[in-house]
């Protein structure tokens, strides 16, 4: 079955991109952020949720909230601000799209991404789905956060001065978003280190985003982030029933930074 890995390559995983990554998702559930470190993801919660309940007047925060009400699913996490419960990948699409409508979101540099966007509504959906503790709710974001933001890092080019996915016109911040999103879903989720190295592999074949509204409008963009929530938690619970990713999704061939940024990437900058 060439779809299969062997067991030696699932075995070397810790030798992997994305296996050093689910390490570190991993020893953080176990011994959780610094107090510092929790507060800091607690603002930007905070403002997620500031720039979400502002966003209700958008044509993207009515546009997709009338499609999540029409799908099926078990009531399982909250659409902010909407008075309504949904699946938990659902409720992480409807509140990443509020999170990014005003554009305002946090945003880091040089990766030239918003990172809490995604993120955090991945976080607060599957923590809400599955009654986790705040502390486990902020410290799975931070890992998210922090994985998004290397995968970012890693597209950013020194001597273009610019990133090499925005260069391209792909959106960093749903491509990277979709994975950070996957790792923080899955941590609470409680898989272990080979399920949220799975989970953000498959995020990697979900994670999308053309900036061509940027230029000559549309407001598909404002959905960027919230198709990236909704991909990173519907990848970890893919990974929850067995689906699994390829070990060297990050560095590989075909693997993400050289098939979004080709021989520009820069996988040091990610570890």
């Amino acid at each position: 079955m060439p779809d299969q890995p062997s067991a030696s390559a699932r075995h070397d995983l810790e030798n992997t991109v994305v296996g050093r990554l689910a390490a570190l998702a991993d020893r953080t559930r176990a011994e959780g952020l610094s107090a510092d470190l929790r507060k800091d993801v607690a603002r930007r919660v905070l403002d997620v949720l500031g720039n979400s309940l502002a966003a209700h007047a958008q044509p993207s925060a009515h546009a997709v909230t009338a499609v999540a009400r029409d799908w099926a699913g078990a009531p399982r996490a909250t659409g902010i601000g909407t008075g309504d419960k949904f699946p938990a990948a659902t409720a992480a699409l409807i509140n990443g799209t509020l999170a990014h409508s005003m554009d305002s979101d946090d945003t880091h540099l040089p990766s030239v991404l918003h990172p809490s966007a995604s993120v955090v509504p991945a976080a607060l959906a599957v923590g809400e789905a599955t009654g986790a503790i705040g502390a486990a709710v902020l410290d799975a974001a931070g890992v998210g956060i922090e994985i998004a933001v290397r995968l970012g890092m890693g597209g950013y080019d020194e001597e273009l001065g610019n990133s090499e996915f925005f260069e391209r016109g792909q959106h960093a911040t749903s491509i990277c978003g979709a994975v950070g999103s996957a790792a923080a879903a899955a941590m609470l989720y409680d898989l272990d280190v080979e399920g949220i190295a799975d989970a953000m592999g498959i995020a990697a074949s979900f994670g999308a985003g053309l900036l061509e509204a940027n230029r000559t409008g549309g407001t598909v963009k404002r959905a960027h982030c919230g198709w990236a929530a909704h991909s990173g938690v519907t990848a970890a619970e893919f990974a929850r029933h067995g689906l699994t990713g390829p070990p060297t999704v990050i560095e590989g061939r075909f693997g993400f930074l050289h098939a979004f940024c080709g021989d520009r990437a820069d996988t040091a900058k990610v570890l």
